[in-house]
């Protein structure tokens, strides 16, 4: 997995818990702002107003910044470590250069899709991420038939 695929998935992973944290820090920073314009105070009225509108944008840069620091130091990363899923019936096996390791399908508790990919979510945090272009159709109905059940 490369860095820009890295950096997708964890996006997609994290979006509803980074919008809940936006929708309540803007709901705060409008009702202060709503009040300091009340209060006559313009000068920090346009100061909430300004953060509102840069927010979310910080936020994404931020994380996405956190998230190069992560990659960089992942030991997968640093020892140009190959992924490869093989599926079968009941179980997808992960292998490595240096392990191999099964997953049931029972135990991937959703998945999120997209036009390029799939990740399936093993726990809150983490999932496997899957690139459309290198499955078959067959493949992700297959995923799809044993993960919505």
């Amino acid at each position: 997995m490369n860095l820009d695929e890295y950096i997708r998935m964890s996006m997609k992973v994290t979006e509803k818990s980074r919008r809940r944290i936006v929708m309540i820090a803007e709901a705060i920073w409008i009702v202060v702002g709503v009040i300091t314009f009340l209060m006559k105070q313009y000068y920090l009225t346009a100061l909430m107003a300004i953060v509102i509108v840069a927010y979310p944008s910080a936020i994404v840069y931020l994380y996405k910044s956190k998230l190069k620091k992560i990659y960089a130091e992942m030991p997968t990363h640093q020892q140009e470590q190959d992924i490869r899923y093989e599926f079968y019936p009941n179980y997808v096996s992960v292998i490595t250069n240096k392990s191999e390791g099964k997953i049931r399908y029972s135990d991937i508790k959703y998945f999120i899709e997209s036009e390029d990919e799939l990740v399936l979510m093993v726990e809150q945090d983490k999932g496997m991420l899957l690139l459309k272009k290198n499955c078959k159709p067959e493949l992700i109905d297959f995923l799809k038939e044993k993960l919505s059940n």
